[in-house]
């Protein structure tokens, strides 16, 4: 589906946090609203940048386009456990190792890319797995809300991954 207004309003406000960093290379997932996200916030790299399937969201199978609501109705207590354990394998979509391993791949891509500074277009699941692969274990998602359109950085110096910047929703001064 594509980006609301809000969504678009929420690009536009990414595209004014990211306004005058040089990226070297832009990655998106290969969604719709992804790839929306990205012409929006930065149009000017929209010939450089790289779709892949690798940040998709996770995957859940047949419950691709349900809202959580629907889902809590039909399928109640299992469903929400699945949900909290982020395990989609019995609805034939993936479990939080599988998007976990999308993840690291793409990381590992970017890691010998040569690229100094790279922006990427995602999903909250997707940017959470980056998080827990970051800080080495799964972090309560309650502890690290990501907003749509909100910008993470993370650094890569000497081999390892850190966290320099969470959320962020606001301009920078």
């Amino acid at each position: 589906c594509s980006l609301t207004e809000q969504g678009r309003a929420d690009a536009e406000r990414a595209g004014k946090i990211l306004r005058g960093i040089a990226f070297d290379k832009v990655f998106s997932s290969d969604t719709k609203r992804a790839k929306q996200t990205c012409a929006i916030a930065l149009p000017e790299m929209q010939d450089a940048v790289e779709y892949t399937p690798l940040i998709r969201e996770t995957n859940v199978g047949t419950l691709t386009g349900l809202e959580v609501a629907e889902c809590q109705r039909r399928w109640g207590e299992e469903y929400d456990s699945r949900r909290k354990a982020r395990n989609f394998c019995p609805y034939g979509g993936e479990n939080l190792a599988m998007h976990m391993e999308r993840v690291r791949e793409f990381l590992t891509m970017t890691e010998s890319g040569g690229w100094d500074t790279v922006a990427v277009f995602s999903h909250g699941g997707s940017i959470h797995c980056m998080l827990d692969i970051v800080m080495g274990a799964v972090q309560n998602k309650a502890d690290y809300p990501c907003g749509n359109g909100s910008v993470s950085v993370f650094e890569y110096a000497d081999g390892v991954w850190s966290l320099a910047e969470w959320g962020r929703m606001e301009i920078w001064g």
